[in-house]
C-alpha cells in the first residue's frame, strides 16, 4: 500500500517510551559520564555466531581530531559503510577472525590508533540482529532495527538499555524498532542496548553498541530552542567531512554551513563561499562534488553517481548553481533548504541501495507527525507512471534492496523540489546581476525579488481556508471547531476552484513555487503523474482504500488556471526549459479521479461521468496493514533570521 501525502501523520505506528513496551533500563546505565577518556580504546564484540550483527566503537580523549578511518587488516572482507566515523557495524556472514585498525587524526596531523580482534564461528542456528553500531553525537537521534534470520513468525520484541549513560528511549506498537535519543556527556563513552525476539525457534538476543560523542556548546542563535522564527536545531550536529578531502573548499564547507556555532559575525562570505553558479549556468560535476559534505561516504558515491548518470538534460547540475553547498548526512530529517548558508541538507533516505545503508538512515518519525490529526479530511498525493505508482514501497524487515532507478525518481523529485527553493532566493537572474563579494550569502539571496513573492503578486492563492488549515496541517496550530467540523466535501470546496496544485502549496509562498515546479519537471523529465485528492480520515484504517476520494485529479498542473503559475516557476527557476515546459502543460488536462472509491482503486480512474456513476473494475491488491502517511515528510524552508 501506499499512500503519499506531504506530512508523515497521523501514524499508525504509535509510539511509547519504552518503560510502558516492557522494555527499560538496567543497572549498568548511568545518568552522566564520570570518567574521563584518558586513551583511545575500542569496545565491542569480540566473539560472534555467523549471522550475528557486530559492532566496534572507539572512544576518544578530548582533542582537536579531523579525520578517522577504520581499516580490515585481516579476515573475510566485509563493507565498512562507516569507516571514517567513529563507529562501524556490519553482518558477521563468514566464519573466521577479523582484525580491524582505528586511526584518529588531530588537526595538527599527529595520530592516535589501535588495534580490534572479531573471532566469528560457524553455525546453522538462527540469529537476531540489533542494527547498527554506529558513532553519534550527544543529543542526536537515531533507531536501530531489530531482525532475525530464518524465522517466519516473529510474535513479540523488547529493547532495553544494558550500559552507559542513559539516553531517552522509544519502541513502536507495531515494528522493532527502537528510538534514541542520545544523552548529554562531557565526554565520549559507551551506550549498549539489546533487542529481544520472541520467535518460533524461540527467545533471541543481539546486542547493539553506540558511541556517542561529546561536541561543541551550541552557541548559534540560529540554533536555539525550536520556538522561535529562526531555530534549526539545539542538538550538537553529526560529524561531518568534506566528500573530497582535497576539495579547496574543504577547510571551510563545515564552518560555513553546518555548525553550531554561527553567528551573525561569522556568516562566511561570497568570496569564502560562492553560489556554485557564479560564473557559470551549469556547474561541473567536480564543482559540485567538491562542495560536498557526508556523514557516510556512501552518501557522497551515491550522489555522485546520480549526478553522473541520471542527469542527461543537466537539470540538477544547473539548479545546484544556486547552492554553496550540499549536506547529506544521517542527522537530517527531513531535507530542507536554508538562506543562510544557501545550502541544501539532504535526508540520506532519498539515496541508499542496500540495507546495510538503510540501516545507517533514522527512522524517527518527522517532528510533524501526526499534526492535524482531529481533521475530518486526508489530502494524499501520489507519483503514478502507466497508471501504477512510479515509487517503489520497500519493507525494511525484509532487507529488501532498492534499483538504482528507484533511487533516481525519488531523489529526481526531491531535488527539483529543495533546489527550488535555492533558486527562488539566489536565481540565474540574480547570479547574473552580479554579487558582492563582501556580502553574505544571505545578504545576496534576500535582496529582491524572490520568485516565490513575485508568484504571490502575480498569481496569488484565493482560499483563506486552505491557508489555515495548512497551518494545522504543517506547523502543528491547534484546528479551532471550525476546521475540525470540514468534511471532505467543504475542503474539496475550498481546494479545486483556487490555484495550488497540491495542499502543501498553501505551507507558504515558498512552497507553493516549489509544488509547481516539482510537479512540472516530474511530469516533463520522467513522463510521471500526479494524484493529489481529497477523502475522509478513518479512524482505524486497514488498507488505502478505506480512504474514499471525495474529489480527485491526476495532473492538475494542465488546469487552465494553474498552468500560468506553473510556467512562472519554470520561465524563472530553470528557463532553459521553458519552451519544453509550455509545450507540455499546453496540451494536458487534468484527470478526475473516481469519487466514492477508495486511494487505491482510483490508481487507474475510469468514471462513466456521463451516467453519473462508477465503473466496475478490477481491484488491485493492497497490503492489510494499518495506514501511514509513509512518503517522506515534504521538506522544510528555515525561517530568515530577524533583524
Amino acid at each position: 500500500m501506499q499512500l503519499f501525502t506531504r506530512t508523515i501523520g497521523p501514524v499508525g505506528a504509535c509510539l511509547l517510551m519504552l518503560s510502558g513496551c516492557g522494555g527499560g533500563g538496567s543497572s549498568g546505565v548511568s545518568d552522566v559520564v564520570t570518567q574521563p577518556v584518558t586513551e583511545l580504546t575500542i569496545s565491542g564484540d569480540s566473539q560472534a555466531l555467523t549471522g550475528d550483527a557486530v559492532g566496534l566503537v572507539a572512544t576518544l580523549p578530548q582533542g582537536s581530531y579531523r579525520q578517522y578511518s577504520w581499516t580490515q587488516l585481516s579476515g573475510p572482507t566485509v563493507e565498512l559503510l562507516s569507516a571514517g566515523t567513529a563507529g562501524i557495524g556490519f553482518d558477521a556472514s563468514e566464519a573466521g577472525s577479523y582484525q580491524f585498525r582505528f586511526t584518529a587524526t588531530r588537526s595538527d596531523g599527529s595520530t592516535l590508533s589501535k588495534d580490534a580482534s572479531l573471532t566469528v564461528t560457524d553455525t546453522s542456528a538462527p540469529q537476531a540482529q540489533l542494527r547498527v553500531d554506529r558513532a553519534v553525537s550527544e543529543g542526536a537521534e537515531f533507531s536501530l532495527r531489530l531482525n532475525a534470520t530464518g524465522i517466519s513468525n516473529v510474535s513479540g520484541w523488547s529493547f532495553r538499555q544494558l550500559s552507559g549513560p542513559s539516553a531517552t528511549l522509544e519502541t513502536s506498537s507495531s515494528e522493532p524498532v527502537l528510538f534514541v535519543t542520545a544523552p548529554q556527556v562531557s565526554g565520549d563513552a559507551v551506550m549498549t542496548f539489546e533487542g529481544t525476539a520472541q520467535t518460533d525457534a524461540g527467545t533471541l538476543t543481539d546486542t547493539a553498541y553506540v558511541v556517542v560523542r561529546n561536541r561543541a556548546e551550541v552557541t548559534s542563535p540560529y540554533f536555539c530552542n525550536g520556538s522561535g522564527d529562526n531555530c534549526a536545531t539545539t542538538s550538537p550536529l553529526a560529524y561531518v567531512r568534506p566528500y573530497r578531502s582535497d576539495s579547496p573548499y574543504a577547510s571551510v564547507l563545515a564552518n560555513c554551513v553546518y555548525s553550531n556555532q554561527l553567528t551573525a559575525n561569522n556568516l562566511c562570505t561570497i568570496n569564502t563561499l560562492p553560489p556554485l553558479g557564479l560564473n557559470t549556468d551549469t556547474p561541473s560535476v567536480d564543482a559540485i562534488l567538491d562542495r560536498v559534505l557526508v556523514s557516510n561516504a556512501w552518501m557522497g558515491e551515491r550522489f555522485a553517481y546520480f549526478l553522473e548518470n541520471l542527469d542527461p538534460n543537466d537539470d540538477f547540475k544547473t539548479l545546484l548553481g544556486a547552492t554553496t553547498a550540499i549536506v547529506i548526512s544521517s542527522d537530517v530529517r527531513p531535507s530542507f533548504y536554508w538562506a543562510l548558508t544557501g545550502t541544501i541538507y539532504l535526508d540520506p533516505d532519498s539515496l541508499w541501495l542496500t540495507p546495510a545503508e538503510r540501516d545507517l538512515i533514522n527512522e524517527q518519525p518527522d517532528y510533524r507527525a501526526g499534526f492535524g490529526d482531529d481533521l475530518q479530511f486526508v489530502m494524499p498525493w501520489r507519483y503514478v507512471k502507466d497508471d501504477a505508482y512510479a515509487f517503489s514501497s520497500t519493507d525494511p524487515q525484509a532487507r529488501q534492496t532498492r534499483t538504482i532507478e528507484a533511487m533516481g525518481l525519488d531523489l529526481g523529485s526531491l531535488l527539483y523540489h529543495e533546489l527550488s527553493h535555492a533558486n527562488d532566493f539566489m536565481s540565474q537572474a540574480k547570479r547574473q546581476a552580479g554579487l558582492s563579494g563582501s556580502d553574505t550569502f544571505l545578504t545576496a539571496a534576500t535582496n529582491p525579488p524572490l520568485l516565490s513573492d513575485q508568484l504571490t503578486n502575480g498569481y496569488p492563492l484565493q482560499s483563506n481556508e486552505m491557508y489555515g488549515l495548512g497551518q494545522v496541517r504543517f506547523f502543528g496550530d491547534n484546528a479551532d471547531v471550525t476546521q475540525q467540523g470540514y468534511l471532505p466535501s467543504d475542503v474539496a470546496g475550498f481546494f479545486f476552484p483556487d490555484r495550488a496544485n497540491d495542499f502543501y502549496n498553501y505551507a507558504s509562498t515558498r512552497e507553493d513555487l516549489a509544488m509547481l515546479f516539482e510537479e512540472t519537471m516530474m511530469k516533463l523529465r520522467y513522463g510521471i503523474d500526479r494524484d493529489i485528492a481529497v477523502t475522509n480520515n478513518p479512524a482505524s484504517p486497514t488498507s488505502s482504500n478505506d480512504y474514499l476520494v471525495y474529489r480527485g485529479q491526476r495532473n492538475r498542473i494542465g488546469a487552465a488556471n494553474i498552468r500560468p503559475r506553473a510556467l512562472f516557476a519554470v520561465q524563472n527557476i530553470l528557463p532553459q526549459v521553458y519552451d519544453d515546459a509550455a509545450a507540455l502543460l499546453t496540451g494536458l488536462t487534468p484527470t478526475e479521479l473516481c469519487s466514492n472509491e477508495g486511494w487505491l482503486d482510483n490508481l487507474t480512474p475510469a468514471c462513466a461521468t456521463s451516467l453519473g456513476v462508477l465503473s466496475k473494475r478490477a481491484r488491485v491488491s493492497d497490503t492489510p496493514v494499518p495506514y501511514r502517511l509513509l512518503q517522506r515528510a515534504h521538506d522544510r524552508v528555515l525561517p530568515l533570521p530577524k533583524p
